[in-house]
């Protein structure tokens, strides 16, 4: 029977010299609570921009909707054949009525603290592809977008 390596004095998995089990190799515990502070404090400084930029996603989704909201009344003006207006109502929710060629509701999908103002208050979207020119300004906070409706092509067209 050959001798294995247990039964001559040695370990199965053997080390190389000076190697030993509690060699001192490693990081100590207080190395590794110093690396999961340093990340702590990361991830606190990333925290409010991370709440910043989902702010921004959203003020730019609810500017991108009411610019939908405008294409839409000016297709369905074009494919109808008729007149369609456009007014705001600013009751609990912001919601814009279309009428004429097309009676619908449409939700703005706004906040409590949001403010949207349209000058004049109807636009009227013409069958030609053209509208009574108009200005929509939509605040959210500190932030400011103004939606022109162009008064040739009828398209929404933001303006900083």
């Amino acid at each position: 029977m050959i001798p294995s390596a247990k039964d001559r004095g040695g370990s199965v998995f053997p080390l190389p010299p000076g190697k030993g089990v509690y060699s001192g190799e490693g990081f100590s515990l207080f190395e590794m609570l110093v690396v999961l502070m340093i990340l702590a404090v990361m991830a606190a400084m990333a925290t409010p921009a991370v709440g910043r930029l989902a702010d921004n996603l959203k003020f730019r989704s609810q500017t991108r909707e009411i610019s939908s909201i405008l294409r839409y009344a000016r297709l369905q003006a074009i494919s109808r054949g008729g007149e369609l207006r456009v007014t705001l109502d600013e009751g609990e929710e912001c919601i814009f009525k279309l009428s004429g060629a097309v009676r619908e509701t449409r939700e703005c999908g706004l906040e409590e603290d949001d403010v949207l103002i349209m000058e004049p208050e109807e636009i009227l979207f013409f069958p030609e592809g053209t509208a009574t020119p108009a200005l929509i300004t939509f605040e959210k906070g500190e932030r400011v977008k103004k939606i022109r409706v162009d008064l040739l092509t009828a398209m929404p067209i933001t303006v900083r």
